[in-house]
Formats: structure tokens, C-alpha cells, sequence
């Protein structure tokens, strides 16, 4: 009887793309004059600025452990270029269906309704700043861009192999751990400078190689193995708290303007945020589970990220900010009704994109498998 698959991980990677998207929706709503209306409203923007500044890249982060955790010992194969190849065709097949297939659907549906006149006053402003629906197709088979992580990725599996032979040679746990911390300290010299430095978005590259590290590690040496489950609940609930009672502090004592009250919990690439994605990996790392729902669910979350950030018109992004800065306040809450209101609609958004996302993976897991067996029947492996 075949053995069924744990969902730890698989339950991490929806938690990690549930993230991400969070951190999508608020990359152009917080600090931007949109958000003035809530700049008093301190212990929402405080929530926010940790969602916006924290979430990105620890799912990021997350995802990277993932890989590093199962590939560090993965077994080479003769062609060390083989996986990488393979990658490389399924992230193009993925652009291709997402940027070919789902954008012209949706680009229809939205024409349709602008064409009926469907749409009333409410949303006038949110379907006239649209864009290129093309903007991103000569990113297909290159990546970079929006899609920068798709970018590193592959770039970490070009290499993955002479990588893993070094980093298995590591057999001290301290070696280990001082080549990660090196690693972010040069990534932290170089954060704001072109090396390193993919796309438009200007993340660094070293985010996704020290997060296959810090995988690798965890695989290795479990360092956390010892520290009970409570600590490591502490751990996350720590450093919550600094980051409200900092933002409360800045904001209230010193009167920064709330959205400028950023604690210092190195943003994208400092030692806090691989502290805190090590303690979240450990305690997955204690689940014991299996669910075939989840296992499906998890498969879809590579295409929900390309999904949510490159369909056409900058959709997903615009229609967040557009229920952030005019719909919520459309309903004159304030305090604490402001923010079950705010907190809700983020909760709904997020549900909505990623389920949306899901039906779509469904539907190029099943394009693909097609495409595969036509590719066979003529001789063509893929």
C-alpha cells in the first residue's frame, strides 16, 4: 500500500502564499496617500505596516526553506542541468497559460462589461487606470519583473548541485550556521545596490539562496529540536509584540507619522525575519498529518503567486487598493468598527485571490497533463 504524503509542508506553502498575497494586497495602499484616512487610527497602522513589511518576505523566505529542506538531499542526477531545464519549461508553461489563456479571459469578461455599461460610477475609477494587458509578455520565457522569484529560483537550481555537494561536506553545526549569517550580512551590504539586485522590484537575490540554506540546515541539524513547542509559540508572539509596542512608541511618544513608525525588523533581508521564519518552519516541522485536500490545494500555489501578480491590468492589485482607499471608507467607520471592517475585507480579498487562483492551477494542471501526453504520442519528451 503506497504511503500517503504528510501535509506539513504542503500546509505551509498555503500559509506561505496566503502571505504573500496579503503583502501584495497593502504594496500599494500603505504609506501611500490613500491610506491617510486611517494615519490615526495607530494600532491599525501599525498591524498593517507588520502585514506589508513582514509578510512578503517571510513567506518568500518560507517557500525557499521548503526546497532547501528536500533538495539539500536530493540525489544527483547525471545531467546537472536536468531539473533546471525542467523548471524552466514549467515556469514558461505556466506565463503561457496564465499570460495567454486566463488574461484573455479576463480581459474579455472586463470588456464585456465596460462595453454593456454593467458597470456603475463605484468602479469607474478602478477600470480606468488599466494597462498593457501584453505589458509582461516578453517576461515569458525570461522571467525578472513581476515574476523575479520564478528568477532566482532557477537560478539556484543551475547551481544546486555543485551547492548541495559543498554544503553537505558541512558536517559542523556551527560552520554551518556561521556561513548563513555571513551570507546575510554581505546580502545586507549589498541590498541597495544593483548587485544581486533582479527586476523592477529590486529584491535580492540572496533572500531565496539564504532561505534554501536555512532549509538545508533545519534538514541537517534541526538546531530547534530540543526547544519546546511553547517557546517557539513565545518566540513569534515576542516579536509581535516588539513591533506593535515599537510602532505604539514611535507613533505615540514621538509622533511619527503612523505609517513612518517602522520598527527595525530588517526589511526583506535582516536577521529577524530568518529568525522568525526558522521558528514557524520548526513548529511545522512538528505536525504530523496527511490530507489529500491540502496535498491538491499546495500543488496550485506555485501558479496562485504567478497568477495574483501577473494577470492583465494590474487587476488583483488595483481592485485591493481601490477597496482600501475608497470602499471601506465609504462607510464612515471608525476605531475599533474600522478596524474589524479593514481586517475583514483583507480576510475576504485574500480568500477570494487565492481560491480564484486554485481553479485556475486546477485547470493548467489539467491543460498540461494533456499537452504532456500529446508531446509523447509524437515522440517529444518535455
Amino acid at each position: 500500500m503506497k504511503k500517503e504524503k504528510q501535509s506539513n509542508f504542503e500546509l505551509l506553502r498555503i500559509v506561505a502564499m496566503l502571505m504573500i498575497i496579503i503583502f501584495h494586497s497593502l504594496v500599494n495602499f500603505v504609506g501611500t496617500r490613500d491610506s491617510q484616512y486611517i494615519s490615526n487610527n495607530i494600532e491599525l497602522g501599525g498591524v498593517l505596516l507588520m502585514l506589508r513589511y513582514v509578510f512578503g518576505q517571510l513567506g518568500v523566505i518560507l517557500f525557499a526553506m521548503i526546497s532547501g529542506y528536500f533538495l539539500i538531499s536530493a540525489r544527483e542526477k547525471k545531467n546537472p542541468f536536468e531539473r533546471a531545464m525542467a523548471t524552466a519549461v514549467k515556469f514558461a508553461g505556466m506565463l503561457l497559460y496564465n499570460g495567454v489563456i486566463i488574461s484573455v479571459i479576463i480581459a474579455v469578461i472586463y470588456m464585456a462589461v465596460r462595453k454593456l455599461g454593467l458597470v456603475g460610477p463605484v468602479f469607474y475609477e478602478l477600470i480606468n487606470t488599466t494597462r498593457n494587458i501584453f505589458d509582461d509578455s516578453h517576461l515569458i520565457f525570461g522571467y525578472l519583473g513581476g515574476f523575479w522569484y520564478l528568477s532566482v529560483y532557477f537560478l539556484l537550481l543551475v547551481v544546486i548541485n555543485p551547492l548541495n555537494r559543498f554544503l553537505n561536506k558541512l558536517t559542523d553545526n556551527r560552520t554551518f550556521l556561521a556561513l548563513i549569517i555571513v551570507i546575510i550580512f554581505v546580502s545586507v551590504l549589498f541590498k541597495f545596490t544593483l548587485f544581486l539586485s533582479l527586476g523592477r522590484d529590486a529584491i535580492n537575490a540572496a533572500t531565496i539562496f539564504v532561505g534554501y540554506l536555512l532549509g538545508g540546515y533545519m534538514r541537517k541539524f534541526d538546531p530547534l529540536k530540543q526547544v519546546k513547542s511553547r517557546y517557539l509559540w513565545a518566540g513569534i508572539i515576542m516579536f509581535i509584540a516588539y513591533y506593535m509596542l515599537a510602532h505604539e512608541f514611535l507613533a505615540r511618544v514621538l509622533h511619527v507619522w503612523s505609517f513612518d513608525a517602522k520598527p527595525a525588523v530588517g526589511f526583506f533581508i535582516g536577521y529577524p525575519g530568518y529568525v522568525l521564519a526558522a521558528i514557524i518552519f520548526a513548529l511545522f516541522m512538528r505536525l504530523k498529518f496527511s490530507s489529500k485536500s491540502v496535498n491538491s490545494l499546495a500543488g496550485t500555489t506555485l501558479f496562485i503567486y504567478i497568477f495574483h501578480v501577473g494577470a492583465p491590468f494590474d487587476f488583483f492589485f488595483q481592485t485591493a487598493t481601490y477597496l482600501y482607499a475608497h470602499v471601506i471608507p465609504s462607510w464612515g467607520l471608525t476605531g475599533f468598527g474600522l478596524d474589524v471592517a479593514f481586517m475583514g475585507t483583507l480576510l475576504g480579498y485574500v480568500l477570494v485571490v487565492f481560491l480564484l487562483g486554485a481553479l485556475a492551477g486546477y485547470g493548467y494542471n489539467l491543460v498540461a497533463k494533456h499537452v504532456k501526453s500529446w508531446f509523447a504520442k509524437i515522440g517529444v519528451m518535455i
